[in-house]
């Protein structure tokens, strides 16, 4: 999909094997909106580095 998120119905599958994305593509406006508004708070607030379970 490069970069473009996946969109499942989780009440009627559970599994996420359907990506109804393109049936319902108004939806990716507002969740991409979500997804920039996102990003930009990790330029002042960045996530913590992953767990390493090789380093104690």
């Amino acid at each position: 999909m490069n970069g473009y998120p996946k969109v499942f119905n989780i009440e009627s599958d559970p599994q996420e094997e359907h990506n109804i994305g393109e049936m319902y593509n108004w939806v990716l406006g507002p969740l991409l909106k979500a997804v920039e508004e996102y990003r930009a708070t990790l330029v002042r607030s960045p996530n913590p580095p992953a767990a390493n379970m090789t380093k104690f």
